[in-house]
């Protein structure tokens, strides 16, 4: 039955090669509509699904809050800041802020409003007198306020007076992302009149400048490695076929899969992300693979019989069964990445294992008729022969099969050791880390570090159960004491909540007097001191950001220097068990805290994957090879490679990151291929009667080059990932080239020790 449906499949597209043609025009053809439906998403939300926890917590906030992204530009300079000059630069700044798209709220030095007593009177006002910016005298004064004060210095002034902050808010839209690209791109434009300016410096961070960084930057690495890419592989086939043909053919299947799988993110409403941008050098890598098998047996075959019309039928049906599994496997290993709760990680999986049934797809329409309609020539050079000469191949497996045993035991060895160095790794990110050095965002990061100690930091919403709670002195005595121990932790910078307005107006109605910079005792001043302060305040600049409207919840944001995954969700874990502690009920939430708890769903998305794309896999082989043993061989030499990668990612320092946690299942259904082919030819040839070693003597020299050949593509496609500027996507590179190598090192190597260990009782050699 099977041969049956093989036979009629390979002689449709051998007899109808027009037609085959045909179909692969109409698919390219229908898909091209849906490139213009293609929409990008860089928020912190598009990593997560819209049923998450996490989000919902997130959401919650923001309909209480509102947004808790801002674009904070900071003014460095190398003097003290408090003069006409920079006070007005700072003045301009605020001022402009205002205009920039999206922004609802602008905070600076200039525009905080401060508490203060003056004899019998209660003043609250902007912290600054416009009219006075231009009096040095004034300004010293103003320093020295500025730098005594509770929340001022480490917010909007550096700690050494050199620099200052303004704080962009951005707008809340339920329904839509903030559009990074064009708030980041104004600021830049509104700076562009200050650059002349001599010793001073601009610094752009926060949510919108990250996120339009990241974008900037992943379109750079395409438009860097597609190119690089095309060529190398360009150069490959040059050398291994020597003929237009050979290069033309997976060209044009990689053209066809690429764009039809970009039409699959517009068809099926999924956006373009950071995560993306993987993706062509994937589908680079796979939509070649299953054309070089093909266009190597024609070669090979041509180059014996010189009939074009055989070696086209010969070519396909060899390779049939192997092509299918490989895709499969292919398929398989990209698939258990749909489980993934990251949903980028999730929809790549899903796009990435349509690319490769697309590019089996094309596969199957292209080369065959194309080899058919274009290739004239009457002989080509048997490249198997002259790369893999038999007598060298027959050399090597003698070696192989002597000394077997010890090929065995020091691989065991080696996996023992690189398993232990494995779980010996960490799962940590940190999203600043993920560009080089000298970028801009690298530059102004760590620069806010020395200054300020750091700006970003979780938000956290204290609930005191009850409306008006915030009025109640027992639950605001329990907040201070919660925000005094935060800012007593080794990294906080800061904290900001209602609780230092309180307390300022509690000690501007008592002269002033630092002893009472505390919570009131009672009920009805509180209540007073809150109302006077909102009362003071201009149009748009109430406490709804602070506070909800029941006055029931409140809004801490915390600054800290904390950036890595793992740092940042113990110093969650700790504020959340000494609230609970204190008897305050809170949630942690915002961006940077959404980012950082995406590494439970790493470790899920690494062991679920790859578990489920192992017995999948597993399962599938042998029952094609209806053999136990020759199903489970298959696995060994493939899942070598992903403990001995996840090994080296150790020995390097790399902590796992979300790159590295889905390179098991993509290098899984990838590595899986080769030994596919390789154990397929080597089955059938073990039926045909052929003894163990002749049968591993043709395997080396009929498919010996086409595996090298594809594993030298993918190992080039992914290794040029080490030349991008974004660290993920240089560690998701390096690591799947390095799993790739060692999967084809295990291939030639430990395979043919393991299958010799196997038929010890079969060495004669014809």
């Amino acid at each position: 039955m099977g041969n049956k449906i093989k036979h009629k499949i390979v002689n449709f597209a051998v007899t109808r090669h027009y037609l085959c043609l045909s179909i692969a025009l109409i698919l390219f053809l229908m898909s091209l509509p849906f490139l213009s439906d293609i929409k990008l998403d860089f928020s912190a939300k598009a990593w997560f699904r819209a049923n998450d926890q996490n989000i919902k917590t997130l959401e919650y906030f923001e309909k209480t809050f509102g947004n808790d992204e801002v674009v904070n530009l900071i003014i460095e300079t190398d003097e003290d800041f408090f003069n006409p000059k920079s006070i007005k630069l700072l003045n301009d700044l605020t001022e402009q802020m205002w205009k920039v798209p999206e922004v609802i709220r602008v905070q600076s030095l200039v525009n905080f409003y401060w508490s203060r007593a003056e004899e019998d009177e209660i003043i609250t006002e902007e912290f600054l007198d416009f009219e006075r910016l231009g009096d040095t005298e004034y300004l010293k004064i103003a320093k020295e306020r500025a730098l005594s004060h509770k929340v001022i210095p480490n917010y909007f002034i550096s700690k050494d007076g050199k620099s200052a902050s303004i704080f962009g808010f951005i707008a809340h839209n339920p329904d839509k992302a903030p559009d990074y690209e064009l708030i980041t791109k104004s600021v830049e434009q509104m700076l562009e009149k200050y650059e002349t300016i001599g010793k001073v410096k601009f610094h752009l961070l926060g949510q919108p400048p990250l996120s339009h960084r990241f974008q900037a930057v992943s379109f750079s690495d395409l438009e860097t490695m597609a190119p690089l890419l095309m060529l190398l592989v360009v150069l490959y086939l040059i050398y291994c076929f020597r003929t237009f043909v050979g290069v033309a053919i997976p060209t044009i299947i990689i053209i066809l899969s690429l764009v039809t799988n970009c039409a699959l993110i517009g068809l099926l409403g999924l956006s373009i992300n950071s995560l993306t941008f993987v993706l062509p050098s994937v589908l680079i890598a796979i939509s070649i693979a299953d054309s070089v098998h093909l266009l190597a047996t024609f070669y090979d075959e041509f180059s014996k019989t010189g009939d074009k019309l055989h070696s086209c039928y010969y070519s396909l049906s060899k390779n049939f069964w192997a092509v299918i599994l490989t895709s499969l496997s292919t398929m398989i290993g990209f698939f258990s990445l749909t489980v993934s709760e990251i949903k980028p990680v999730a929809e790549l999986g899903l796009l990435a294992g349509i690319g490769t049934f697309q590019a089996m797809l094309f596969s199957y329409l292209t080369v065959i008729p194309l080899l058919k309609i274009f290739n004239n020539e009457k002989t080509h050079e048997n490249l198997n022969a002259k790369m893999l000469p038999e007598q060298k191949v027959r050399s090597y497996l003698r070696f192989i099969r002597k000394y077997r045993k010890l090929v065995i035991s020091l691989s065991i060895a080696l996996t023992i050791l690189f398993s232990w160095l494995a779980v010996n790794n960490t799962i940590d990110s940190n999203p600043y880390k993920y560009f080089v050095s000298n970028d801009p965002i690298s530059i102004s990061n760590q620069y806010v570090l020395n200054a300020y100690g750091g700006v970003g930091g979780p938000e956290i919403i204290v609930d005191s159960g009850i409306k008006d709670g915030i009025k109640d002195p027992l639950f605001l005595k329990k907040v201070d004491e919660f925000q005094t121990w935060l800012e007593s932790q080794d990294d906080v910078n800061k904290v900001i909540s209602v609780i230092n307005i309180i307390k300022e107006m509690n000690q501007s109605l008592n002269q002033g007097l630092s002893e009472h910079y505390l919570i009131p005792d009672k009920r009805d001043i509180i209540a007073q001191e809150l109302f006077l302060y909102t009362m003071s305040l201009p149009v748009g600049e109430d406490l709804n950001n602070r506070m909800d409207l029941e006055q029931r919840r409140m809004r801490m944001t915390v600054l800290w220097s904390k950036q890595s995954s793992k740092r940042s969700l113990e110093g969650v874990e700790a504020y959340e068990l000494k609230a609970k502690e204190l008897g305050l009920n809170i949630s942690t939430t915002g961006k940077p805290v959404l980012f950082h708890r995406m590494n439970s769903y790493v470790v899920y998305t690494f062991f679920s994957s790859i578990a489920m794309a192992l017995v999948l896999i597993t399962l599938i082989l042998i029952l094609v090879f209806k053999d136990i043993k020759l199903g489970l061989l298959s696995i060994i030499p493939n899942i070598v490679p992903v403990i001995f990668g996840a090994g080296a990612l150790t020995i390097l320092n790399k902590p796992i990151d979300i790159g590295c946690a889905i390179v098991a299942s993509v290098t899984l259904g990838i590595a899986v291929d080769d030994t596919i082919h390789f154990l397929s030819h080597f089955n059938t040839l073990r039926k045909k009667g052929m003894n163990t070693f002749e049968s591993m003597v043709t395997v080396f020299t009929s498919t010996g080059l086409a595996l090298l050949v594809t594993t030298l593509i993918l190992v080039s496609c992914f290794g040029l990932f080490m030349f991008a500027n974004l660290m993920p996507n240089i560690n998701f590179g390096i690591l799947c080239a390095l799993v790739l190598t060692i999967a084809l090192a295990c291939d030639l190597i430990v395979l043919p020790a393991i299958v010799f260990s196997i038929n010890t009782k079969e060495y004669s050699e014809s």
